[in-house]
């Protein structure tokens, strides 16, 4: 099992949201995730303020387990 980080984004105007998935970064343990989270939030945001500019409303992160087969 390892964790990654889940971005949440909801916008003005409607009820539109989106889950998007950071897939440059893998984590062992979700305290790590959150750590990460906590020293880069404006790294992880800002592709996501640039693409969508004052559409978005609000924003959260979370971070996600994923399992996988062994090799």
């Amino acid at each position: 099992m390892w964790f990654v980080i889940t971005i949440f984004l909801s916008f003005s105007g409607g009820d539109e949201s989106l889950f998007r998935e950071y897939k440059a970064k893998t984590f062992n343990d979700t305290w790590v995730c959150h750590k990460y989270i906590a020293e880069n939030k404006m790294k992880l945001l800002a592709p996501h303020i640039i693409e969508h500019g004052d559409k978005l409303k609000s924003f959260e992160f979370y971070c996600e387990s994923r399992y996988g087969e062994e090799v």
